[in-house]
């Protein structure tokens, strides 16, 4: 894929920030895409550490040339205060995802993850409508996805997190959007026929505690990873060995990457 890539001086760029960052998936994903559309554009990943956030997001702003850049943990709630404007999915969700220069040279801040997740979903043809999700987890990710997951039409969403207040508040905060009660907390421990995500980051490594008890997966679910690295998780494996149906957190990259060239190309390509 990389040969198709064309650098040149009149390249311009999108990056990806975190940190680390060495587990980033999406300039893979989004380089083809801008490549089959003939756009002079290119995503590289930047490392930037927690505590040099304000510093580099100044020097990215200063650099013409970079367009945007996605971001991954642990900047998506950091970043809200430091752009100039924000989506209204953003202002909901509490957390930034990915970041545009508009036509004024301004840092909009758009979220992506919800989207692009439900995207992902489709994709693979796993229905969300009229069905019940248990989320793990309640972190920006995770309200992104609660949103978006209503907005497709699932009929419950139970939001489990080591803190129970904060599950409690993530599931006020979609109600209150949505004028009814489709949300609430409750323990990490899925039931028949529902969708099961895990959107931790408990997965990364292989000595990771595991978010939930795998002898409670059973074949009439659907668990899905918010994790793409690895793209196959201990938990995904042992899932697939119970006979659940199953969905890697590549798909969410590719439902974002699509939104990410789009959203991009509409000003820069």
């Amino acid at each position: 894929m990389v040969s198709s890539v064309n650098i040149r001086g009149t390249t311009r760029l999108i990056g990806i920030i975190g940190d680390p960052i060495a587990q980033a998936k999406s300039p893979a994903a989004v380089n083809p895409l801008f490549a089959a559309r003939g756009a002079d554009i290119v995503s590289v990943p930047l490392h930037v550490p927690a505590k040099d956030l304000t510093t580099i997001w100044a020097g990215l702003k200063a650099m013409p040339n970079l367009v945007g850049f996605g971001i991954t943990l642990p900047h998506k709630q950091t970043a809200i205060d430091l752009c100039d404007s924000l989506d209204p999915v953003a202002v909901r969700v509490g957390a930034v995802n990915f970041v545009r220069r508009e036509r004024d040279g301004s840092f909009r801040g758009y979220q992506f993850d919800g989207k692009g997740f439900v995207r992902g979903l489709r994709s693979k043809g796993i229905a969300m409508e009229g069905r019940d999700a248990l989320i793990i987890g309640a972190g920006g990710a995770s309200v992104a996805i609660a949103f978006a997951l209503v907005e497709a039409g699932a009929n419950c969403i139970t939001v489990s997190n080591r803190t129970f207040d904060k599950a409690e508040a993530l599931a006020e905060t979609v109600n209150a959007d949505f004028g009814r009660k489709v949300a609430k907390a409750g323990k990490p421990e899925p039931e028949a026929g529902q969708l099961v995500i895990n959107a931790t980051s408990l997965g990364l490594q292989d000595t990771d505690a595991l978010p939930l008890n795998p002898d409670l997966l059973q074949p009439s679910m659907t668990f899905a990873e918010v994790i793409a690295q690895p793209e196959t998780t201990r938990l995904l494996a042992l899932a697939a060995a119970k006979g659940v149906e199953t969905h890697s957190g590549m798909h969410m990259i590719t439902g974002q990457a699509n939104l990410t060239v789009d959203h991009i190309c509409e000003l820069w390509a």
